[in-house]
């Protein structure tokens, strides 16, 4: 019996550590369940990834830019809102043996509002499953420390509801439980990007060549991996990249080196803070040596950047997933700890002295990339084999999503039939007359 599962996400904002987890589970999936049907919610349903993976798209409830979504809740709560849209996300979630939610950094208080945000769009799409009897899966979260009541409440709520809740580090349990929020049973799993399937032999070489870049550089090959910190502060922002300049400038100070600046986000429609290339090419900009600063231009899916750092001797991550990937590449890097999910994923992979505060000097991080490269085999085996031996762990979420999926799970509610909140609106619309 074909099985229907349905994701809602980050997913179709060209965000590598947000497509990996979803390649893996469909992936996953398939190997458990007979002929399942995969749909996802996405904030753009052209997405190129989807198709390749044999996704179907429907769009989300947010609004597909921030200027639409500007003083507007999500879409079809609004006065004028066409009430359609709601009716199509319910009937896709009544339609689903499961719902799942995630992967990332989900439970946190950014755009924190009851009709708006990360957090509120998760306990919506919860309460539509909990009214059409779907069991939800909270897959692969990561959580801030939480300071506003009702966000807290609405983690509490959250938690309490789902059928199954994963995290992917620790200290998300902890910064929960340290904000007053009781965490209900839990399983603890790596990043499920690990598992993530990897791209051909030869991708990483296929695009350097594409993009007019040399292969190798056997002086050697600094990746970077930086991320736009403006929503931190001004402040926070530019001495990040003020450090980030000093680093490139004092590795390229011994000619002939290079780095290799690789974009985990891609996404400039809400403009340039969300894609790394426009950061990349301020940091080559305010370079010594912009001549040897590589920036990637091309969009390309999660494995293919992944592909990337195979031809870099060691990587500067600040990018959770920039780390994530080096060291699936078996290539060392070197992580900055600018949120609690990097440390958590060095932890995991039992190497927490290759991650360093986001304010470490220039000098000293250097030092440590130069020594990292000395011995890249060794340190990139290391990395490379203790990536390898979470992956067991891994495959346990999709076998808590095939179990959940099956039709043993018995529902607190009677599953209403495909199409019926639909068809409660149109009924209520000749009644009533239009919303």
């Amino acid at each position: 019996m074909t099985r229907t599962v349905l994701f809602d996400g980050a997913f179709s904002i060209d965000s590598a550590g947000d497509d990996a987890p979803l390649a893996f589970m469909v992936e996953a999936l398939r190997r458990r369940l007979d002929a399942p049907r995969f749909v996802t919610l996405v904030r753009h349903t052209n997405w190129p990834l989807a198709e390749r993976f044999g996704i179907e798209t429907h769009a989300n409830l947010e609004h597909d830019s921030a200027s639409a979504a500007r003083e507007r809740w999500f879409r079809g709560l609004n006065f004028g809102d066409d009430r359609g849209e709601l009716a199509r996300i319910a009937d896709l979630v009544a339609e689903a043996d499961l719902l799942v939610l995630g992967a990332g950094n989900f439970i946190t208080e950014v755009g924190i509002d009851v009709l708006r945000g990360h957090l509120p769009r998760f306990t919506a799409m919860t309460l539509a499953a909990q009214m059409a009897g779907t069991p939800v899966m909270l897959f692969g979260l990561s959580a801030n420390r939480l300071r506003h009541p009702w966000t807290r409440r609405a983690a509490q709520w959250l938690l309490r509801s789902a059928a199954h809740v994963t995290f992917r580090e620790p200290l998300g349990i902890a910064n929960l439980e340290a904000s007053g929020v009781d965490v209900p049973a839990h399983d603890l799993l790596p990043d499920p990007a690990i598992g993530a399937p990897r791209a051909h032999a030869g991708t990483g070489e296929r695009i350097l060549l594409a993009e007019g870049i040399p292969a190798r550089n056997e002086a050697g090959r600094l990746a970077l991996a930086p991320r736009d910190l403006s929503w931190m502060g001004a402040q926070v922002a530019e001495a990040y990249e003020r450090r980030q300049v000093e680093v490139i400038d004092r590795w390229c100070a011994k000619s002939p080196r290079d780095v290799l600046i690789v974009p985990q986000c891609t996404y400039d429609v809400d403009g340039p803070r969300t894609d790394d290339r426009h950061l990349g090419r301020r940091l080559r900009d305010r370079a010594r040596h912009p001549g040897r600063i590589h920036v990637i231009t091309g969009r390309y899916d999660y494995d293919e950047t992944e592909a990337l750092y195979k031809a870099a001797d060691v990587a500067l991550a600040t990018r959770l997933h920039g780390a994530v990937f080096a060291a699936r590449m078996g290539t060392p890097v070197i992580g900055l700890a600018y949120e609690d999910k990097v440390p958590g994923f060095f932890d995991q992979i039992q190497a927490p002295e290759f991650c360093l505060s986001l304010e470490t000097r220039a000098e000293e991080l250097v030092a440590r990339l130069e020594e990292s490269a000395r011995r890249k085999h060794p340190i990139g085996q290391q990395l490379h084999r203790s990536v390898e031996s979470l992956r067991e762990g891994v495959e346990r979420y999709a076998d808590i999503a095939a179990a959940l999926a099956e039709p043993t799970w018995t529902p607190a509610v009677e599953r209403p039939s495909p199409g019926a909140f639909s068809s409660f609106r149109r009924a209520t619309t000749a009644a009533l007359g239009p919303t």
